[in-house]
């Protein structure tokens, strides 16, 4: 196998970011991993594929791990819905605070509007339908706590100084948020 843990170095030097952030961050990354230098991070062990850069530990925490303002680029695909509701603001101020000035965030996350439309609409199973709005259920951190719309999106990354550039649905029940850190 050809995939590698981040080592203690490593770990040292993402610590001290250079003049321009280039560092780019998988938060809750799961099995859908990312390559070409992105460091792909998740609370459970898992085994990446050849190629992937992969940390294992805690996204609302990683101070530890990653001065502020470090990373140039965060994807958090899917995991935000997974914490509760009233830690929502406490978690993106934790992937805030890794953004460098002008970083970029890129969230997906179920919206609710849509969901209730799937749901009312009844074209699909009933198990679907409870996968889609609780999770997959099929370990610990894997249940859904939280739901979100675009104008809840857009007033938690307002309050904390991001630029909403794009809010879209996306595949069917989710919704796409590309947003700026101002400098």
């Amino acid at each position: 196998m050809n995939f590698r843990a981040v080592t203690l170095e490593e770990k040292v030097r993402l610590h001290r970011p250079g003049a321009v952030p280039t560092l780019r961050l998988n938060l809750g990354s799961g099995d859908d991993w990312m390559l070409d230098g992105v460091v792909n991070v998740d609370c459970r062990n898992l085994l990446p594929p050849d190629g992937a850069t992969f940390l294992r530990a805690d996204i609302t925490d990683l101070g530890d791990m990653f001065a502020d303002g470090c990373a140039a680029e965060i994807w958090a695909k899917d995991v935000l819905e997974h914490f509760p509701q009233a830690q929502a603001g406490m978690v993106l101020d934790e992937w805030i605070r890794l953004l460098g000035p002008g970083g970029l965030l890129h969230l997906k996350t179920p919206d609710l509007a849509a969901l209730a439309e799937f749901i009312l609409r009844g074209t699909e199973s009933d198990e679907t339908k409870a996968y889609r709005v609780y999770g997959g259920q099929d370990y610990a951190e894997n249940f859904h706590r939280a739901g979100f719309t675009v104008p809840l999106l857009r007033s938690l990354l307002e309050a904390r100084g991001m630029e909403i550039l794009e809010a879209k649905r996306h595949e069917g029940t989710n919704l796409l948020i590309l947003a700026r850190r101002r400098a």
